[in-house]
């Protein structure tokens, strides 16, 4: 998560209007979209962990 924010601290310097359309061109956000990709595999992981030990685990009073 802080490498992500310091990637988009980044491209938001590198922004000169500000505008989303200045944030993509920016020459730090495509390690933004790598940062959030790799972050994004990271939470799908953890969420399918959850996932798969709620399924296994019985349920009581059912």
């Amino acid at each position: 998560m802080r490498e992500l924010g310091s990637g988009l601290n980044a491209a938001a310097a590198e922004a000169c209007d500000g505008t989303d359309a200045d944030h993509l061109r920016a020459p730090s956000w495509p390690k933004v979209v790598a940062v959030a990709g790799r972050l994004a595999q990271v939470i799908v992981a953890n969420d399918l962990k959850e996932l798969a030990a709620l399924h296994n685990t019985p349920i009581h009073g059912l």
